[in-house]
């Protein structure tokens, strides 16, 4: 049961961090960052919480 866990949040992770990178490099993100100078927390949200996710979907596997 663990190792089903694990294997969802890795995938659920590694979606999350694709659709940020995607989202960090889009017109929108451009100009927040051109005006705020930073990501937005939508983006940030997405990467880190999708590598944290990976990353402990990873833990759980091994």
């Amino acid at each position: 049961m663990i190792q089903i866990l694990g294997i969802i949040l890795l995938v659920g992770g590694l979606i999350a961090v694709v659709v940020g990178a995607q989202d960090a490099f889009g017109m929108r993100e451009r100009a927040a960052r051109m005006f705020l100078g930073r990501f937005t927390q939508r983006t940030l949200a997405l990467l880190i919480g999708g590598g944290l996710a990976a990353v402990v979907g990873l833990i759980l596997l091994t």
